[in-house]
């Protein structure tokens, strides 16, 4: 049962290199240029940038007394 599933034929590294890119065009069209970097380290960095993103905020006086919906009205 530990058996390591094969790749599909179609699966060679200029589709693995496409799909690579087109994931990346999504997540700058998506979030921008420098959320679409942060998206893609690892995720102790990826933490470590976001809690910085969010401390550099709180010091330049954003408040965050209400919750984050996700939309801005």
């Amino acid at each position: 049962m530990n058996a390591v599933k094969a790749k599909p034929d179609w699966l060679t590294p200029e589709v693995r290199k496409h799909l690579k890119q087109v994931e990346r065009d999504f997540h700058v069209r998506a979030f921008g240029e420098e959320m679409a970097r942060v998206n893609f380290l690892p995720q102790a960095e990826r933490r470590r940038y976001v809690a910085e993103m969010v401390d550099h905020a709180l010091r330049k006086g954003v408040k965050s007394d209400k919750p984050a919906l996700g939309v801005t009205p």
